[in-house]
């Protein structure tokens, strides 16, 4: 006999009569009651599957489809906290497609789940969407949320304030964003400024170190996407923190440095108040205007070489801006820290700064951590390099999602960004986007990547670049046409030739420096300001100690590449050439070690 969902009522009514008296029922259902048990007393098992198992427990407790509703509800409501919990483990996060795990814990046999009872009618209410009544379509849900292009990580938390947050608004949308043309095609933009960039510096400075951002080139349209978000929150400046890794691109784009003066830097030209550090560790401050009209400040800090150091240097500084404004709200400037994977684990200063994130004297409202997760470190792949999941594992110390996402697919790029900025400024705790993506070159310029890695590199060669994928995927959608595409790509590249010319008419380059700028009219501190003391050295000593430094004890010999260093020393303190950073930082210690400090 089949049975639907409208029906499966009424003959459990006819159950309980025919139960408690065979006799008051027709004689049709009184003989097919008859054949589930011989004796006449009520049977548990079920003799037949009804086609639907929705209906709620009858009176008197011994329904056998209200008891199989219950097991199979059960076994759903585990499969929803399972994918929650590891989903992310089957997220399709690697641009590279290389295979994923098997997770035991997410395959249906697992929960006992047979596929005759995948469309059997349930009722869900732990999950946050409409129309998810059988077995198969929660689990297609939770798919198309958890193991998609984006990989939720967040039932490491406690707080079930914060998981029902995330789960919800994960879920409710599929953890997608929908972004009109105009975000779609600022996207693409933003995408052609980051390749053209790159691919200008590797035709006209062939073999030059820049630490380029080929295969992360996403990383331009999140911070773009970061930006213009914060501002929609009320943030006012930000402070970034980052590596040499993709630093030229993000001065170029997202800081507004001028790419004359970056290219004067390639040429090597003589410039006023010289630095003396590597083009790939300066920092730069400028104001962002919004596409609303709002002026944003942001501050990129100096490189200091040591991977991670920057962090605490970069929060410090936005603590410190936020006192000085009395935002006790934390609500008006943000730090951004960009981190690489193995670094991002491997260095202990990330450790103690999560640590720092939430106690009273140096919280700053919740940082925002973003890993560009090129999946090798110098030479060295993720599993040679550290002992856990993910780069990001080190995060979990704190009450904090995580969110890996493909760089590859620029819009789900967009969604991690709006999903965990939204919830940094719900919590106001640190939030992390672990963006997975490749690194097209070796370490730097100068390595080849493929003798150490020719599995990887092969497959990497062969790829088409993030901004033409998404292009063909616009095109394809009727987003973008072909002339508009071809005119946003001509742009950059024309105005990059002529930056080249102007740079390339002087011989000498004069780079304002904009902290000078920001900070020349500050009085600070709360003891008054006292005489200055005098740390000047006479030239003619500075002279006689680089010399010193040069002096090799007899009988010593010396490498040949340290004697090219001495030799270069010589002619600093001979005045035949600039004195370097190296050099500076020498001679401070000498000169304060003659002096007896």
């Amino acid at each position: 006999m089949n049975m639907d969902s409208e029906n499966l009522a009424y003959m459990e009514s006819l159950y309980e009569d025919f139960a408690r008296d065979p006799g008051s029922v027709p004689l049709r259902w009184r003989e097919y009651f008859q054949t589930l048990d011989g004796n006449g007393t009520v049977q548990l098992g079920p003799s037949f599957k009804p086609r639907s198992i929705f209906n709620p427990p009858s009176g008197n407790g011994h329904s056998v489809a209200a008891y199989d509703a219950a097991a199979l509800q059960e076994k759903v409501d585990r499969l929803i906290r399972v994918y929650r919990a590891r989903g992310h483990r089957l997220a399709q996060v690697d641009p590279l497609g290389r295979a994923l795990p098997t997770i035991r814990e997410l395959e249906l046999d697992y929960f006992g789940l047979r596929d005759d009872e995948l469309d059997l009618r349930i009722v869900s209410t732990t999950i946050a969407h409409a129309g998810l009544d059988t077995p198969r379509k929660v689990l297609a849900h939770l798919q198309e949320t958890y193991c998609r292009s984006i990989g939720v990580q967040f039932m490491h938390i406690d707080d079930l304030a914060v998981t029902s947050w995330i789960s919800k608004r994960v879920e409710s949308t599929l953890n997608r964003t929908e972004l009109t043309r105009e975000e779609k095609i600022r996207i693409f933009r933003r995408l052609n400024d980051a390749v053209t960039f790159e691919k200008f510096l590797q035709t006209k400075y062939i073999g030059s170190k820049s630490f380029s951002l080929e295969g992360g080139e996403s990383l331009i349209p999140l911070l773009d996407l970061a930006i213009e978000h914060c501002a929609m929150q009320g943030v006012d400046e930000i402070v970034l923190g980052m590596a040499h890794r993709g630093r030229l691109n993000v001065l170029a784009n997202i800081m507004g440095k001028t790419p004359r003066q970056i290219f004067a830097e390639f040429e090597d030209f003589e410039t006023e108040n010289e630095h003396g550090d590597v083009k790939y560790h300066m920092g730069y401050s400028n104001d962002w205007t919004t596409q609303t009209g709002k002026t944003m400040h942001l501050s990129l800090c100096f490189n200091p070489s040591h991977l991670e150091f920057i962090n605490p240097i970069a929060l410090g500084r936005v603590r410190a801006k936020q006192d000085r404004v009395q935002d006790f709200d934390r609500e008006k400037g943000a730090a951004l820290i960009i981190h690489g994977d193995a670094a991002m684990i491997g260095e202990g200063v990330v450790q103690e700064t999560f640590n720092l994130s939430e106690l009273g004297a140096y919280h700053t409202g919740g940082a925002i951590h973003i890993v560009l997760n090129n999946q090798i470190g110098f030479t060295t792949p993720p599993e040679q390099d550290r002992s856990s999941t993910y780069a990001t594992d080190v995060a979990k110390m704190l009450q904090i999602p995580i969110f890996h996402v493909n760089g590859e697919d620029p819009e789900a790029v967009a969604q991690a960004v709006r999903t965990a900025l939204d919830f940094r400024q719900q919590f106001k705790r640190d939030v992390v986007i672990d963006m997975y993506c490749y690194r097209l070159r070796g370490h730097n310029e100068g390595d080849e990547p493929s003798f150490t890695q020719p599995v990887m590199y092969k497959e990497i060669r062969q790829r088409e670049e993030v901004r033409d994928r998404y292009l063909h995927k616009l095109m394809e959608s009727g987003g973008i046409s072909e002339a508009e595409a071809e005119e946003i790509k001509a742009h950059p590249k024309a105005f990059f030739d002529e930056e080249l010319l102007a740079a390339r008419r002087k011989s000498r380059i004069f780079n304002k420096n904009q902290l000078e700028v920001v900070w020349s009219s500050y009085k600070g501190g709360h003891e008054p300001q006292g005489e200055q003391p005098d740390t000047s050295v006479e030239a003619e000593t500075v002279q006689e100690y680089l010399r010193a430094l040069t002096k090799v004890p007899h009988g010593f010999h010396v490498h040949d590449k340290l004697e090219r260093l001495l030799t270069a020393r010589r002619e600093m303190a001979d005045g035949a050439k600039p004195l370097d950073w190296a050099a500076g930082e020498a001679l401070a210690y000498v000169s304060l070690a003659a002096e007896g400090t």
